[in-house]
């Protein structure tokens, strides 16, 4: 899964008032990578919000409903702090923004790190 999303490590994103060809392309793949570790974690995609060249998605526990916050930074600045610096955080609520402490993992570590989550919240 992460190896799909390492060919965009080190790309050059476009800039613009609307996203590129290439930043939509970034955002279907990283949604796709995204459902399938967080389906391998036990989460499943809630909800995907796409932005202006940085996302963030809320996902539900499939068996105790929790939920869980997942955000990346804007690709365009420093390239490669999207891969290696994802926050994800627990949630009361799925609308709830402030949540529970920040974590922070790299893109490939992201569906261990929701397992180990659910395992220390969610029991």
């Amino acid at each position: 899964m992460a190896n799909r999303m390492g060919k965009w490590l080190h790309h050059t994103f476009s800039f613009g008032c609307e996203t590129g060809s290439d930043y939509d392309a970034f955002q279907r793949e990283a949604r796709a990578d995204l459902r399938k570790q967080a389906k391998a974690a036990g989460f499943a995609l809630h909800r995907f919000i796409p932005g202006h060249y940085e996302f963030s998605a809320v996902l539900r526990d499939e068996t105790t409903g929790e939920f869980v916050y997942v955000a990346i930074s804007d690709v365009r600045f420093c390239s490669s702090e999207w891969y290696h610096h994802v926050l994800y955080r627990t949630m009361a609520h799925d609308k709830d923004w402030t949540g529970g402490y920040n974590c922070w993992c790299s893109w490939p570590e992201l569906g261990e790190a929701l397992s180990k989550m659910r395992m220390r919240r969610f029991g």
